[in-house]
């Protein structure tokens, strides 16, 4: 009689996913006989399947971590964690399928394209290498009346641990704050000091951001320094366009509509107002 088959279910978070994989070859109840999913509130029950729910591990996440490092490689370490910051929902069980192959061969595995899992787990990768490369170009910030620096973003993949690292170098002397509006996380940087992951939904950030840009966009106030250099940017780049060569559908093409929701250049006084969508 063929086992059925046990579902581990895990928060979205590279972590997540790493004490879920722990979990599940550590339950030997065989590759064949688990699924890894991302626990979500609109995720339907399986018929025939039973849901194990996986509470969050750090020090398992770790030995998962240290494992790929030293069993696999460095570059296989990569591709699972850009994988795991994906938001596609089956980035957790195509991770685990993946390490099966990689602690049966070693490093090999990364030229195995033509193996399923593998494959899967380098398109994921591929697709969040490129979102983050994306918003470290399209990333806009704002200066605050007391000092702080605020981006916003709306990203589909989870790019926040990709692209803070890139502005703690060059922002490093700066408070400033990049929201994901998305996941309603913000990486947090205090001036000198190391930027962290703060979680927003439950702290009062989220009502601190709407209120300051409030007072940003109200038209009542003196026009501040900000301003002024929204406008002077949204000029320069009005005026560096060569009309006869404005080709929108290219534009869209390297710079789609949803990118721009967020970006200085491009925002509408619909948006301003407080259209969200393009």
């Amino acid at each position: 009689m063929e086992e059925m088959v046990t579902i581990f279910l895990c928060g979205p978070e590279p972590e997540d996913i790493f004490t879920a994989v722990y979990d599940a070859w550590a339950s030997r109840l065989g590759h064949g006989n688990v699924l890894l999913e991302i626990e979500t509130q609109n995720r339907q029950p399986r018929l025939f399947a039973r849901d194990r729910y996986v509470k969050r591990d750090d020090q398992k996440a770790e030995k998962v971590a240290r494992s790929v490092y030293r069993k696999i490689s460095a570059e296989a370490y990569h591709g699972i964690y850009q994988a795991a910051l994906s938001f596609e929902e089956d980035r957790a069980d195509a991770i685990y399928r993946f390490l099966i192959r990689g602690f049966e061969v070693g490093a090999e595995v990364i030229d195995r394209l033509q193996d399923p899992a593998v494959c899967r787990v380098f398109e994921l990768s591929r697709r969040v290498g490129r979102e983050s490369h994306l918003f470290l170009e399209f990333a806009r910030f704002a200066q605050w009346e007391n000092g702080i620096l605020f981006g916003r973003l709306a990203p589909k993949c989870n790019v926040l641990p990709i692209i803070a690292p890139h502005f703690d170098g060059r922002l490093s002397g700066e408070n400033w704050i990049l929201y994901d509006e998305t996941r309603r996380r913000a990486a947090v940087h205090p001036a000198g000091g190391s930027w962290f992951l703060a979680d927003t939904a439950e702290a009062g950030w989220e009502e601190l951001f709407a209120e300051q840009e409030a007072k940003e966009k109200d038209p009542l106030l003196v026009p501040t320094d900000q301003e002024a250099w929204e406008e002077l940017w949204k000029g320069f780049v009005k005026n560096i366009a060569i009309g006869p060569r404005v080709n929108p559908a290219l534009q869209r093409n390297l710079m789609p509509l949803w990118y721009r929701k967020h970006m200085t250049e491009h925002q509408s006084e619909a948006i301003k107002a407080g259209v969200t969508k393009i």
